[in-house]
Parts: C-alpha cells; structure tokens; sequence
C-alpha cells in the first residue's frame, strides 16, 4: 500500500488518460523504473486540479521489496509518497469500505501569499452576483445536506445513482492574517464533482443568489439544481478513514511537504 500526495493543479486528475499527465501514470512509471511492474488502484479518483493529501493505493510488488525504501524514492516536485507498507489481509483501497473527509479552502478576499491555486476567492465569481459571502453562512447551509440522500443533483451523471452519506459538515476559521476559512466534509461514496457542487449550491444559497426552497428540494427530492461548480483548486483529498483496517489509519505523514495545500492545525484554529 502506499499513502500518495500531490499538488493537482499539475495533473489531469489521477486516472490514466489517453491525453495529458496524470497521477496514476506518473506513479507506475515511476514503478517501472524500480522493477515494479504492477498497476495501482487507488482509493478513489481525483479530478483535474483536485488536491490530494492522503491518497491510498494498492499494488503488488515482489516479495524483495524493500517498503521503507520504496516510500521516499517515489515523487517528484508536486507529487510524493508518505508512506509505504504491507495490507492487512482481504484489504484494497478501493473496494474496502471506508470513509473520507475532503476539505475546502475559500476567502473572500484577495488570497494570501502562497494560497493562489489553493482557495477559492468567493469575491472573484461573477456568479455569485457580487455578493459578500459569509463563509460561515455557507457552512450552515451546507451542514443541512449531511444525511444519507439521494445526491444526484450534485454529482456528475456519470456517477451512479444510489444513496450516499454526508456524515459530517466542520467550519473553521484561520487566523485573522489570511482570512481564509475551510469547509471539512465526511462522508462514504462520493459521487463525482459532488463536494465541489455542494459548496457551490451552499455558496449561491449563503449569497441569496438562489432560493433556500431550491436547495432543500436538490436535497430532499433530488430535484436538480442551477447550480455553479466550485473551481478545483479549492479541494483536498484530505483521509481516508477504514475504520482500523487501513494501513495508514491514525497515523499523521512526516513525508509531506511543508506550505499549501497541506498546512493542518496550526493554520486552522477556529470554531
């Protein structure tokens, strides 16, 4: 198993595609190259410029390998690996039940040195009509979507309909010098581009830019929604949560890199 990081403004997302750089084939030819032939699976995929903290991957390697080794010889500049070790047996990241938190970084200002390509600037979307978002206004309204609903009107149709659960919604508020605030989201089956439409339905709503009846029946009645898609850069992969059973569960990463996107804790002090 390996715990990924990376910085998704430099990918196409995580899967292998037929066009442009991705995750998922940087990584196995990175494999290649240390005689490691297998494919991985990952935990779940990231989309174009979607962050990823903690990223879980399986993959088979010789019985030679040297997994302490192989951890700090993977990476590069916007991409790295935490962590490496032996799955407990009948684990695979993707297919063992899990959950995740995801986190949100917004502002509504001009964002602080070094955040460019990590927030998203509320102030700067034309779509929000020009209105001053209180990020603690649209925390409350995205804490009314937790529950296990049918989330289709916030999720790509590519992504399978089928209920899903929104276990948790956190807000907190950094310190008064960078004025940005993140929005932690866990839950189990995410569907694609859900946690981005969320946040932006909670943003237009939090704006008064669109009816609170139209979010409550996007939710209730999964009626679909005029929404806006929040931009990528804002969103973190942040844990994968396999409730003991991951190899990685509970532990913190000393193999991350200082700065954005992944800055915990000392950062963010808030309610």
């Amino acid at each position: 198993m390996l715990w990924v990081w990376y910085r998704g403004t430099h990918f196409r997302g995580w899967q292998r595609q037929a066009q442009g750089r991705t995750v998922q084939e940087t990584l196995e030819t990175q494999l290649r190259e240390r005689g490691i032939p297998s494919g991985v699976a990952a935990a779940g995929r990231t989309d174009r410029g979607v962050h990823a903290r903690q990223q879980v991957a399986s993959l088979r390697v010789p019985l030679s390998t040297d997994l302490d080794a192989l951890g700090p010889c993977l990476g590069g500049a916007d991409w790295g690996c935490a962590g490496a070790a032996p799955a407990p047996e009948g684990f695979h990241a993707q297919w063992t039940p899990s959950s995740k938190e995801y986190r949100y970084r917004v502002g509504r200002g001009p964002l602080p040195p070094g955040w460019d390509g990590y927030a998203w600037d509320l102030g700067s979307e034309i779509r929000l009509d020009g209105a001053r978002v209180d990020p603690a206004i649209l925390g409350a309204v995205l804490s009314e979507a937790t529950g296990t609903r049918d989330f289709s009107a916030f999720h790509a149709a590519s992504s399978l309909r089928r209920l899903r659960t929104l276990s948790r919604v956190e807000v907190h508020q950094d310190v008064p010098a960078t004025g940005l605030w993140e929005l932690r989201v866990h839950g189990t089956g995410f569907g694609r581009y859900q946690v981005r439409a969320l946040v932006a339905a909670a943003a237009l709503v939090a704006a008064e830019a669109v009816p609170r009846a139209t979010w409550q029946a996007a939710l209730e009645a999964a009626v679909p929604f005029p929404g806006l898609l929040a931009p990528a850069c804002g969103l973190v992969l942040w844990r994968l949560d396999y409730g003991g059973r991951g190899p990685f569960d509970g532990e913190s990463a000393t193999g991350l890199p200082p700065g954005p996107p992944f800055l915990d804790g000392a950062l963010f002090s808030g309610p």
